[in-house]
């Protein structure tokens, strides 16, 4: 039978219960505003009955979160994507603003006041005045040129400095992970989760994605957590990412993943989401493709134009002059992964009317043998016997390796490549313009200016069969297309993050109304508990004055 004292004990366990419950629901009130946060809720059950049957009174449970593992999952995914998104979107946005022409400067007016220019010289070939605006026109159209390369270039190089801060911010990241993997299995070891060391855990993880992808694996320890598939964090334990110059793409650098002897391992062709991944497509491939375009086009420019004026003659009588500087094409580049000892040395344009300015590899079988495809169509361009320092020859071009190459080396040869940056005028004296097509026409004689004029209206077919600016307007198109669609799905995405993220918040997100609701009714519970052992003592007092 129950007696006073299980009164007592039935009223006190119904404090300690909610007081607790009004810890937890002053807790959730507290953190309404924290990031991350997932409401706690107190789990009450009766206690063990006396006696198997007569009641105790109220125990707490469990303290348990809310949360929706699916949810959080997806979360993380989408912190992966929008930061892809959004990273190269930034950038986008400032490719775009390069290109963008308006009534009085981008590429294609330079390149039309060019060549009205030139035309102006046809119409009066032996005027001082005209040759000199063209020369000025000359000037013109290398510094818009030169604008464009540069912006394009410094885009590049901006990229790859934010991907070194942000590789800096990861190993932050993967060293508090670590840490707290290392508490909250020190502290769940001998006592119940720790709950709030799991959601500081989990907004740390969610920052991660922000990054770069990860792949998160459930571990004895804690969260393993794998980047470009090496395990960056491990338990307690954190391993480092890094960048290290890349051979293939210099002055740019590669994202490595630091081994424990030190050594340094590439993963950037395994990473594709977070700022990082966003980073890397948007600098090794959006910018890389709109640098290709402007350098074809200043090659083609140069090239066609400078062979038409090379027939010409000037107002002095001298022939075979060049307009615009020569291309310098860079020396063929080694793919980091070559094993032999050669090395490229030069590339030269041997014959500018069979350069296609297109891609090609330099594909070794061995020591001895060689052979070049064309990384545009995939066709083979040629093959035969190598020999240190000779040339090979193909589609105009005199490409010199030196050394040995081993098996499997490959060498990556680009004619356009900084066209558009090397572009310049090569003259200072109008009097060698060749607008005449004889020596004997001079000055009159405009029939090679008129030539020149052809350039800009001829279908160009390095090209693709269309005109100068005709070309440059599809980069224009091919630019704002990018932006455009970048800057779509990066509304699209942050709406679809908004959405899940106000799911989240109505499942595992803190209600100010519920929380004080819970924060009344465990008061009214905890006074009426307390209004037991008040109770509870007045009996004890009445049974003690009746015994005397």
């Amino acid at each position: 039978m129950a007696g006073i004292s299980d009164i007592f004990n039935i009223a006190r366990s119904g404090i300690r219960a909610n007081q607790q419950g009004l810890a937890t629901t002053s807790h959730n009130i507290a953190n309404i505003n924290t990031k991350g946060y997932s409401r706690q809720e107190v789990v009450l059950e009766s206690a063990r009955p006396a006696e198997g049957k007569i009641g105790s009174g109220v125990r707490v449970a469990a303290i348990r979160q809310t949360v929706d593992t699916f949810l959080e999952n997806q979360l993380t995914a989408l912190h992966e994507d929008l930061g892809s998104i959004s990273a190269r979107n930034n950038y986008l946005v400032q490719a775009d603003g390069i290109f963008t022409e308006t009534d009085n400067s981008g590429l294609s007016l330079s390149l039309t006041e060019f060549f009205n220019a030139v035309r102006d010289v046809a119409t009066n070939p032996e005027s001082t005045i005209q040759r000199t605006v063209l020369l000025a026109k000359g000037q013109s159209l290398t510094d818009q040129f030169g604008t464009v390369a540069k912006g394009l270039n410094q885009i590049r190089l901006d990229a790859n400095g934010e991907i070194s801060r942000h590789v800096n911010t990861i190993n932050g990241l993967a060293t508090k992970i670590a840490s707290l993997n290392d508490v909250i299995f020190k502290v769940e070891s001998s006592g119940p989760e720790a709950l709030d060391l799991r959601d500081q855990r989990r907004v740390l993880i969610n920052d991660l994605a922000g990054l770069v992808d990860i792949e998160q694996v459930t571990m004895k320890d804690g969260i393993g957590i794998h980047v470009g598939g090496q395990l960056l964090v491990g338990g307690n334990h954190a391993n480092k990412l890094s960048t290290k110059s890349d051979p293939d793409n210099p002055p740019l650098h590669d994202v490595t993943f630091v081994r424990s002897d030190g050594s340094e391992y590439s993963i950037s062709d395994k990473i594709y989401g977070g700022q990082i991944g966003g980073l890397l497509a948007l600098r090794d491939g959006d910018i890389v493709k709109f640098q290709d375009q402007v350098d074809r086009l200043a090659a083609v420019l140069t090239t066609e134009f400078n062979q038409q004026h090379q027939v010409g003659y000037g107002l002095d009588a001298t022939t075979n002059n060049n307009f615009f500087s020569t291309l310098t094409p860079p020396a063929p580049l080694a793919n980091e992964r070559n094993t032999g000892g050669a090395t490229g040395s030069s590339v030269t344009i041997a014959d500018s009317t069979l350069a296609t300015f297109q891609g090609y590899e330099v594909q070794f079988s061995g020591a001895t043998s060689y052979s070049v495809v064309n990384t545009a169509t995939g066709a083979s361009v040629t093959s035969g016997s190598y020999t240190s320092g000779a040339p090979l020859s193909f589609d105009g071009l005199d490409v010199v390796i030196n050394g040995t190459p081993a098996a499997g080396d490959v060498f990556y040869v680009n004619a356009q490549k900084g066209a558009a940056l090397q572009f310049g005028v090569a003259l200072s004296d109008t009097d060698k313009i060749a607008a005449s097509s004889t020596a004997a026409g001079v000055p009159g004689n405009n029939t090679n200016a008129l030539d020149m004029v052809a350039v800009h209206t001829n279908r160009q077919m390095d090209l693709g069969n269309v005109t100068l600016n005709d070309y440059h307007t599809i980069t224009i198109g091919d630019v704002g297309s990018a932006t455009q669609k970048s800057t779509q799905a990066l509304h699209s995405k942050q709406l679809e993050v908004d959405q899940v993220t106000a799911l989240r918040e109505s499942v595992s997100g803190v209600s100010l109304d519920e929380e004080l609701t819970n924060l009344l009714s465990f008061q009214r519970s905890f006074e009426a508990s307390a209004r037991m052992i008040t109770v509870a003592d007045e009996l004890m007092q009445t049974m003690l004055s009746m015994g005397r």
